[in-house]
């Protein structure tokens, strides 16, 4: 929109910037002027500071639509409604519920995001970890159909409120417990309403190949775009994997399944403590828990799951096998050939699958 039009008046006016329009094209040095809280004008030609009531001198800078981030916690929106963490960024979007975790019901959550005037524009997606909670507990087992049907109409019921998406968080708990057809299931009541699917993959280190078949397996069945959250290679045994990973979105999206990726900015993550604990061992909950590590056995058993899922280095399997050791005394082909992954040889495994079912 180049060229001048007398007599117009703006409520700011950034002046001197280079322009990038979020299209690809190349920057541009532009002046943009701003009525209201619409962009009405963006001008090849420098507009009269005179025509604005505020100019902000924007020479040697970006000036960009707000950014939109599609993996957002949310968490403190409420408490925090400025969301100044993300504006200052020049984040004007944020997609929250990310991960399996997301406010329920959504609908009155979103009403009260209405009510507390918000700093930036937020959408959600609804999560399968905070359904499947709800729904059946800590369990780990596979739904019964009747389970499977409410979680399905929960999905259902939150589009309908205005999710766009189902979100899976399959390291965290109980996602760990489900299955891959558990998941397509939920994966087309989001479908139905034009939604997406993005997982933080059931495993990003050791199993990584197979976490990504698995999203893309629920991609293609449901037929669902699907979004391989913050992805990445957890742990120097798998390093150089994401050739192989990249090489399967790749190959999928040839053969028609709407598959992306997204990653951090930074080289560094992060994440909860309890992803050091096994899925297994926490299965009904914390007391349930607790007792199971009053067993030496299954307080052993659990530290090597969790040593073995996360340690890139043989220190952390070494101090695994001594721990075990000292659970299973009689363990002749521990003592004499060590394992170097942290995991219970055969005369162990056998105490992992007997965890008591408190």
């Amino acid at each position: 929109m180049a060229g001048s039009q007398g007599g117009e008046h703006y409520d700011l006016l950034i002046t001197g910037g280079t322009v990038l329009d979020g299209t690809g094209a190349p920057g541009f040095r532009a002046d943009v002027a701003i009525r209201g809280d619409r962009i009405v004008r963006v001008s090849r030609e420098p507009l009269p500071a005179g025509s604005a009531a505020r100019v902000i001198d924007a020479s040697g800078k970006i000036v960009a639509p707000g950014f939109i981030d599609l993996h957002a916690h949310l968490d403190p929106l409420l408490r925090l409604p400025g969301a100044e963490s993300l504006v200052r960024q020049g984040v004007t979007t944020a997609l929250g519920g990310p991960d399996g975790g997301s406010p329920w019901p959504l609908r009155s959550y979103l009403d009260s995001t209405q009510a507390a005037r918000l700093g930036m524009n937020v959408a959600f997606l609804v999560g399968h970890n905070t359904i499947r909670e709800r729904v059946m507990e800590m369990a780990d087992r596979t739904p019964t159909p009747e389970e499977l049907q409410r979680m399905r109409g929960m999905v259902a019921q939150a589009m309908g409120e205005g999710a766009w998406g189902l979100s899976t968080g399959l390291k965290y708990l109980p996602g760990a417990y489900s299955r891959t057809d558990d998941g397509g299931t939920l994966a087309r009541a989001a479908a139905d309403s034009g939604g997406i699917y993005t997982s933080h993959l059931r495993e990003e280190g050791l199993g990584l190949i197979e976490s990504v078949a698995e999203a893309i397996r629920i991609g293609r069945e449901a037929r669902i775009p699907v979004v391989l959250t913050h992805h990445k290679v957890v742990g120097q045994p798998m390093w150089g994997a994401s050739r192989r990973t990249l090489a399967m979105v790749d190959s999928a999206r040839a053969a028609g399944v709407d598959v992306v990726a997204d990653q951090y900015p930074y080289t560094a993550t992060y994440t909860g403590i309890g992803v050091l604990v096994p899925a297994w061992a926490m299965a009904n909950g914390d007391s349930a828990f607790e007792r199971r590590l009053r067993t030496p056995a299954l307080r052993a058993t659990a530290s090597c799951a969790g040593s073995s899922s996360t340690s890139s280095t043989t220190a952390a399997a070494a101090t695994c096998v001594a721990s075990s050791l000292r659970a299973f005394p009689g363990c002749a082909s521990w003592k004499a050939k060590p394992s170097t992954t942290g995991r219970p040889c055969a005369d162990c495994r056998p105490h992992r699958p007997r965890v008591p079912s408190w």
